[in-house]
């Protein structure tokens, strides 16, 4: 969502997108005034007005809004991080940065211990650019150990797949090493949707291709999610929980997985979304699992 003072286009894309969807839908908001329009466009460092975005989070939008994004900036420095972590702060909501395109890349280790407060993410985490942006796992195939302190501070890591930011040489032996990213996230978007991401299902899928369990996908994937962005009534099934719920089956055979360069891992297991409950009404049912026959009497 944009920050335009007089919140014209966030009002616009609520009502021809939020409003109307099945499912909930919340949002980060865009640390530069006129939001993602293009990468000049993020650039502007005087379109980026902390106070006017802490005021659409806390006032406009609160119902919608959960947390603060810096994306696509190249400057030199980390202003554009700093702007939104002002912003993140005076709203008490997390900020998520998209950190990249800088020549030559900024040091996350830096990003990490002096920019970022504890409960701020990273997305992107698996990402292999080196040219764009330093990454994880170094030349050798090994964690850097300021990954681990950064994860112990706080800092928190999403997967944030998408298009073009999920690749196997850092996601495997990160997860073997044992840092493992604390959300796992789509990035959904017609590239990554027709590409290795596909749907969340078939991520989440391929995260138990590389050693995790059933409930540990899913436990990135709900509870985590929704204690980031500070709404624990989410992302859990306790007694008096609104009835958001996911039915999975769960399929025994050969797959293949791929990343966002093509490159394939095996599993054997997959997950397949059978229903989707939304506050207690089924918004989407597979086979008909919560449907009468057609010929069975009224």
């Amino acid at each position: 969502m944009q920050a335009r003072p007089d919140g014209v286009i966030s009002e616009h894309s609520k009502k021809q997108t939020i409003d109307r969807s099945q499912t909930r839908i919340l949002a980060f908001l865009n640390i530069v005034g006129v939001g993602m329009l293009g990468r000049f466009e993020e650039q502007n460092i005087d379109d980026m007005n902390p106070e006017m975005a802490a005021y659409m989070v806390t006032r406009l939008f609160p119902d919608i809004l959960v947390g603060i994004k810096s994306a696509h900036y190249w400057g030199p420095d980390f202003t554009q991080v700093d702007q939104a972590v002002k912003a993140g702060t005076i709203a008490n909501v997390p900020v998520m940065v998209d950190l990249g395109e800088h020549h030559p890349p900024l040091s996350i280790e830096e990003l990490f211990m002096k920019h970022l407060r504890p409960g701020d993410i990273w997305t992107h985490t698996y990402a292999n650019a080196p040219k764009d942006r330093e990454v994880p796992v170094d030349e050798n195939g090994k964690v850097k150990p300021f990954i681990f302190e950064a994860q112990k501070r706080g800092i928190i890591f999403d997967v944030g797949h998408g298009g073009g930011a999920f690749h196997f040489a850092q996601a495997v032996p990160s997860i073997q090493q044992g840092f493992i990213a604390d959300v796992i996230s789509s990035d959904l978007h017609t590239g990554s949707m027709n590409g290795g991401m596909k749907d969340m299902t078939n991520l989440i899928s391929k995260f138990m291709a590389m050693g995790l369990s059933v409930q540990d996908v899913i436990l990135r994937s709900t509870w985590n999610p929704a204690k980031v962005i500070k709404r624990p009534e989410l992302g859990n099934l306790s007694v008096g929980s609104v009835a958001d719920v996911a039915v999975f089956s769960l399929q025994k055979g050969d797959f293949g997985y791929t990343d966002v360069r093509a490159k394939k891992l095996k599993g054997t297991q997959r997950l397949v979304a059978e229903l989707t409950i939304r506050a207690g009404r089924v918004v989407w049912d597979l086979n008909g699992v919560a449907s009468q026959n057609w010929d069975a009497k009224p």
